[in-house]
C-alpha cells in the first residue's frame, strides 16, 4: 500500500489534486442521524461527480501511470499519424475503384444484369467507403485501456454537486436543506484530497390531501374506486418518484380495464404548499384525448374482434416480399373447446398443433383489452422452446352499426417465429467440481417439438475424466494416468409444457405455465477406492407462481445405488469406523419439493435477495406398502428385491444476501446454508449418494473438497485415502467483497466458516457427533483472497484460502498460527481453481 501511494501522486502537476474519497453525512438540524430520510448515502454518491475510483488498492489507477506520460504520449501520438497515412491511402484505393465501376455502369445498358450487378458492386465500395471515413485514428497505449486516469478534483464541482444535491432532496420532499461541503487533504499527503459532504435536509413536505380533476365520467369512477391503493397517501412525502409510480399505477389500472389506447402522458400532477406549513395538496388530473378533428373526446374502451396467428412467421421474407409474403398464406379456422374462433395463418403445413400454443392465450374474440392478459401471453408463449420469438400487435377496426359508441374494436395479430425443430450438439470442456479439474465429452440431442404438442426430448451422453487427489501426496495406482476418475452417464427427459395431472386447476394451469418433465438416468462413477453406479427416474412439475418465486414439485423419484469394486484399504476403513451401512446397495424411493425465491431481475434496488428451501422424504410410502402387506423384515430392515430401501427426510436451507457498493461493479455478498438429513424407519443411516460433504471451491475454500470434518474428527490416515469425508448435518457461511479492479480483472475478499457433522451414534468416528452445547466450537474458519477474469460468457477463478480455525486440531491449538516449512505451507494454504463465481 505504501508502494501505491508513494506512485500516485508524483505525476499530478502542482495545482492537480487527487481526489480519494467523498464523505457523506446525513444529519437533522441537531445533528443527530436522521432513521429514515427517504434517500441514502448511495443515493447522494450517485449524483455527485467525480467519483472515487477506488477503495482499497488503486491497480487501475497505479496500471495508467505505469509508464511516463509524455513518452506514452510520444507513441500514441505517431501511432495516430501512421493510422491517418493509412486510412487516406486506403480511402484513395477505393474511391479508384467506385469511379472505375461509375464507368462501366454508364456504358452498360439500364436494368441489364450488368448494370444491376454493377450497381450492387458501387454500393458495397460505397458503403465501404463510408465505413473508413467514420473509423477514427485515436489510439490509446495498453496501458490507458486497462488502467484509468485519476480522479482530479475541481473547486468548481463543489458548486455543481451542490446544485444537483438540492434537485435531489427536491424530488424526495425536502425544500430547504443546508448543504456544506469541506475539503481535507490526507495527512501523508496533501495531494490527496476527501472531500466532506454534510447534509442537513430539514423538515419534508407531507402529503395531506388527494384530489381529483378527471374529465371522463366513466374514466373518474374507476379511478376513484381504486383510491384504497394509491401510493401518494395522506402522510407520505412529496417524493416525485412515488408520483411517477402513482402515474403507472393508474395508467395501468386503466389499461387493464379495457382503455386500449390510454397512456400515462394523459395524466399530471399538481402540488400546492404555498402558505400550508409543510403541508401539501396533490391534486390528480387525467385529461380527455383530441380527435383529428381538434375536438375532446372521451376516452373508448376496446373489445377484440378476431385473432390471426402466424405459428410459424418468416419476419425476413415479409420484409423482403412485403404483401407478395402475405397474399401466398392460407388459413385454417381453429375453434378452442369454449367454440372461441381463431385464424391460423400459415405458408407451409403447420408442424404444431394449434391447441399447444392457443391454451395459454388470455387473449379471446369477444374480451376487453387487458394489458395483464397480454403479458401473461407473451409469458407463455416465451416458455415454449420452440418459439423463438412472439410479437401481439393490435389493429383497429371499424364495426358497422355498433351499438355503443364508447366501445371500439381491435384486430389481435399474433406472430410466432420459430427455432430450430432438432439439435444435435458435440462438446468438450474443462470441467472443475468442488476444485477436482476435468474434462468432459458430452453430445446432446434435443427435438422441440416431438409430438407436435411443443413438446421437447432431449437425450445427453457423457464422457468425464478427473483428477482426484489424495489428502496430501498425488500417487495414482490406476491406467489413466494424471486423471484417475472416470465417469459415464446418460440422460433422456421429456418435457411437456402443460400439467399433466386429472386436476381441473385452470386458472393455476394458466396463470402459472408449469410445465412436467418425465427423466430417466443412469451414471457410472470409477474413483480410485471404488466403483458407484446410480440408475434412476423422475416424474415431476416445475412451475413459476411470480416473477420472483419459483416451485419444483417432484411426486416420484427413484433411484438405485450401488457401489462395487472397493479396495481393500477403503472397506477396511468403512469396517473400522461402522460405515459400512452407508456404503451398501440402496433403492432409493421418495418425493421432493423446492421453493426458491429470487428478486435480483425484478428488483429495481441495488441489493438482492435469493433463498432456496428444499425437503425430500424418501422410504414412507415403500415402509407402509411393506407394513400393509405383513412383509417381513430381514436383519431388522424391509428389502426390494434384495435391495434394503433407505427411509429418512433431508431439508436444505440456501439464504444469499447480494449488497452493491458505491463504486461501479463492487458488492458484498453474505450467504448461509444450512442443511440435515435425518434416517429413521427402515435404516439408521443416510445412502452416500444423500450426505453432505464441505469444503472445495465453493464451500470453504482453505480446504480441500471432502477434507473438512465432520465436527473435529481427524483422519490419521488420511495419507492413504482419497478424501471423501461426509455426514448427515452441514452448516455453512460466507462473506465476500467482491471489487473491480481494471481491465477484465476482479478481485475478491473472503472469510468461510462451517463444518459438517453425524445425527447420531452410528458414526463412531471420535468428534463427529452434533452437539449443541459444543458444535460452535468445531466450526472450521478459513479466509483469503481470489482473482477472477471476467471474458463476459464465462468467469475464470482463483482463489486461495488460509486455515484461521481447524477443528481437528486439539483444543489448544486449532488456532493456526504462521507456517515455518513447505509442508505446512501446503497444508495452511489451499488454490482452488474455478468457473463461475461460488455463489
Amino acid at each position: 500500500m505504501m508502494f501505491f501511494s508513494c506512485n500516485l501522486t508524483k505525476n499530478l502537476k502542482d495545482n492537480e489534486k487527487l481526489l480519494v474519497k467523498n464523505k457523506i453525512v446525513i444529519v437533522d438540524d441537531d445533528n443527530n442521524n436522521i432513521k429514515d430520510p427517504g434517500f441514502e448515502e448511495f443515493d447522494i454518491k450517485q449524483v455527485i461527480k467525480p467519483k472515487t475510483k477506488f477503495i482499497i488498492l488503486p491497480v487501475n489507477l497505479w496500471v495508467y501511470y505505469l509508464y511516463d506520460p509524455k513518452k506514452i504520449e510520444k507513441k500514441v501520438k505517431k501511432k495516430n499519424e501512421r493510422c491517418i497515412q493509412k486510412k487516406k491511402k486506403s480511402i484513395s484505393k477505393v474511391s479508384k475503384k467506385i469511379r472505375s465501376v461509375e464507368k462501366k455502369t454508364a456504358v452498360s445498358e439500364i436494368n441489364s444484369s450488368a448494370y444491376n450487378k454493377y450497381n450492387k458492386r458501387l454500393l458495397r465500395l460505397q458503403n465501404k467507403i463510408e465505413k473508413k471515413e467514420e473509423k477514427e485514428c485515436n489510439k490509446l497505449h495498453w496501458s490507458q485501456k486497462v488502467g484509468e486516469p485519476p480522479v482530479l478534483y475541481k473547486t468548481n464541482d463543489e458548486y455543481r454537486n451542490k446544485r444537483k444535491i438540492r434537485v435531489l432532496l427536491k424530488n424526495k420532499g425536502y425544500y430547504d436543506p443546508i448543504i456544506k461541503i469541506s475539503t481535507k487533504p490526507r495527512k501523508n499527503n496533501k495531494k490527496k484530497i476527501i472531500v466532506n459532504y454534510k447534509i442537513k435536509p430539514g423538515r419534508p413536505y407531507i402529503i395531506n390531501k388527494t384530489n381529483y380533476n378527471i374529465e371522463d365520467p366513466n374514466i373518474k369512477k374507476i379511478v376513484l374506486a381504486d383510491t384504497a391503493n394509491t401510493l401518494i397517501a395522506k402522510g407520505s412525502r412529496v417524493d416525485t418518484k412515488l408520483i411517477e409510480k402513482e402515474r403507472k399505477r393508474i395508467s395501468d389500472k386503466l389499461r387493464n380495464t379495457a382503455y386500449y389506447k390510454f397512456s400515462k402522458n394523459f395524466i399530471y400532477f399538481s402540488v400546492d404548499t404555498i402558505g400550508k406549513n409543510y403541508l401539501s395538496e396533490i391534486i390528480v388530473n387525467i385529461k380527455n384525448p383530441v380527435n383529428e378533428n381538434n375536438e375532446t373526446t372521451f376516452h373508448k374502451r376496446y373489445k377484440i374482434n378476431n385473432i390471426y396467428i402466424y405459428p410459424n412467421y418468416n419476419p425476413k421474407k415479409a420484409l423482403i416480399n412485403k404483401e407478395e409474403y402475405f397474399s401466398t398464406n392460407d388459413t385454417i379456422i381453429y375453434y378452442s373447446k369454449d367454440g372461441l374462433k381463431y385464424n391460423i395463418i400459415y405458408t407451409d403445413i403447420p408442424r404444431i398443433n394449434p391447441k399447444s400454443f392457443i391454451r395459454g392465450l388470455y387473449i379471446a374474440p369477444g374480451e376487453y383489452y387487458n394489458t395483464k392478459d397480454i403479458k401473461a401471453s407473451y409469458k407463455y408463449l416465451a416458455s415454449l422452446q420452440i418459439i423463438q420469438t412472439a410479437n401481439i400487435n393490435f389493429n383497429d377496426v371499424q364495426i358497422l352499426h355498433e351499438e355503443n359508441d364508447s366501445i371500439k374494436h381491435i384486430d389481435c395479430v399474433i406472430r410466432l417465429t420459430q427455432d430450430d425443430l432438432q439439435s444435435n450438439a458435440v462438446a468438450a470442456e474443462f470441467t472443475n467440481t468442488s476444485g477436482n479439474l476435468g474434462i468432459e465429452v458430452s453430445n446432446n440431442y434435443e427435438h422441440q417439438n416431438i409430438f407436435r404438442n411443443t413438446e421437447v426430448l432431449n437425450i445427453k451422453l457423457n464422457f468425464a475424466l478427473q483428477r482426484l487427489p489424495k489428502s496430501s501426496e498425488d500417487k495414482y495406482t490406476d491406467t489413466l494416468g494424471f486423471f484417475n476418475s472416470k465417469e459415464v452417464g446418460g440422460d433422456l427427459s421429456l418435457k411437456f409444457p402443460r400439467l399433466l395431472a386429472p386436476l381441473p386447476w385452470k386458472k393455476f394451469i394458466k396463470r402459472s405455465n408449469p410445465n412436467t418433465i418425465i427423466q430417466v438416468n443412469y451414471n457410472f462413477l470409477e474413483r480410485p477406492d471404488y466403483t458407484r453406479s446410480i440408475a434412476g427416474t423422475s416424474f415431476g412439475y416445475n412451475w413459476n407462481s411470480t416473477k420472483m418465486i419459483s416451485h419444483s414439485f417432484i411426486p416420484i423419484i427413484g433411484d438405485l445405488v450401488k457401489l462395487k469394486n472397493s479396495t481393500e484399504e477403503f472397506q477396511e476403513y468403512i469396517k473400522k469406523w461402522n460405515l459400512e451401512e452407508i456404503y451398501d446397495d440402496r433403492l432409493v424411493f421418495g418425493s421432493s419439493y423446492r421453493f426458491t425465491f429470487n428478486n435480483q431481475l425484478v428488483s429495481q434496488k441495488r441489493n438482492f435477495i435469493f433463498f432456496s428451501v428444499y425437503t425430500k422424504p424418501a422410504g414412507n410410502s415403500l415402509s407402509l406398502i411393506m407394513k400393509m402387506s405383513d412383509q417381513e423384515k430381514e436383519d431388522g430392515s424391509y428389502k426390494i428385491n434384495d435391495n434394503v430401501f433407505a427411509q429418512f427426510i433431508k431439508t436444505d436451507f440456501d439464504f444469499r444476501y447480494y449488497r452493491k457498493l458505491t463504486r461501479e461493479k463492487d458488492m458484498m455478498v453474505f450467504r448461509f446454508f444450512a442443511g440435515i438429513a435425518f434416517p429413521y424407519g427402515n435404516i439408521d443411516v443416510i445412502p452416500f449418494s444423500e450426505r453432505y460433504s464441505s469444503g472445495g471451491a465453493n464451500g470453504i475454500r482453505a480446504w480441500t473438497v471432502r477434507t473438512l470434518g465432520p465436527g473435529s474428527y481427524k483422519n490419521k490416515d488420511e495419507d492413504d485415502f482419497y478424501p471423501n469425508q461426509t455426514s448427515d448435518i452441514k452448516l455453512e457461511t460466507n462473506l465476500e467483497y467482491r471489487m473491480k479492479l481494471f481491465w477484465m480483472l476482479e478481485g475478491a475478499l473472503f472469510i468461510d466458516a462451517g463444518n459438517i457433522w453425524a445425527i447420531n451414534e452410528y458414526d463412531i468416528r471420535a468428534g463427529a457427533q452434533f452437539d449443541f452445547d459444543d458444535f460452535y466450537k468445531e466450526i472450521a474458519v478459513g479466509s483469503g483472497f481470489g482473482l477472477r477474469l471476467d471474458i463476459e460468457f464465462v468467469v475464470i477463478r482463483l482463489d486461495l484460502g488460509r486455515k484461521l480455525f481447524d477443528p481437528s486440531k486439539p483444543i489448544d491449538q486449532r488456532f493456526v498460527s504462521a507456517a515455518s516449512g513447505w509442508n505446512e505451507i501446503k497444508n495452511i494454504w489451499t488454490l482452488n481453481f474455478a468457473i463461475g463465481f461460488p455463489f
